[in-house]
Formats: structure tokens, sequence, C-alpha cells
């Protein structure tokens, strides 16, 4: 059975927009990341490269990138999806509720 994509009052709808962005890190120079000799671990959290080192030094490192030369023109995908998967409300649904509650007190 087919779902709605009719976007109404207690069944709203969003348009989610897919854009692949890479983040390009450079490696120190001569570092192998992969030697467990030298790197005890690294990874990426919140677009940093962290490189925790055996000897116990941590290096923390920022992307070559710079986000606002990225081209948002055309997403890799677009979907509709309902509104609170993505825990979206609506203003107007806000006010509406609001005003349904005051003419509730007000009878």
């Amino acid at each position: 059975m087919a779902t709605s994509t009719k976007n109404i009052k207690g069944d709203r709808k969003v348009v989610r927009a897919t854009y692949s962005q890479d983040a390009i890190f450079k490696i120190p120079d001569g570092l192998d990341l992969e030697d467990t000799t030298v790197v005890e671990s690294w990874g990426v959290k919140y677009g940093r490269l962290y490189i925790n080192y055996v000897d116990g030094r941590e290096e923390e490192i920022g992307w070559t990138f710079d986000p606002t030369e990225y081209d948002y023109k055309y997403p890799e995908d677009c979907e509709i999806e309902n509104a609170d998967d993505c825990n979206l409300e609506y203003s107007e649904d806000e006010d509406k509720d609001e005003e349904e509650e005051e003419e509730e007190k007000n009878n």
C-alpha cells in the first residue's frame, strides 16, 4: 500500500536532500597511520583528524577543504519523509494547537 506524500496537519512531510561532502586531511610528513609501533589509534570526529601516538602524544588536524566552497546546487538524493522522523514540528501546527486549546478554555 502506498503512503501519502500529502503534507497535512497530523501527518507533516519534509524533503531531505542528501549531499556528499568529502573531508580531506593532510597526514604529517613521514607518518604511516597504520604503523602500530608509532600510532596507537586514529580517527575522525566533528571534522577533525585525531592521532594518538604510542608515546602518549595526541595530535588534532583540521581538514583542508573549505566547506563554503562546496557546491550545493544539486543533491545526490531527495526524498519525502515524515517530519516526525526528523524531529521537526511545523510552527503553524504549534500556533493552531495553542489557539484550539484557548478556544476550548473559553467554551
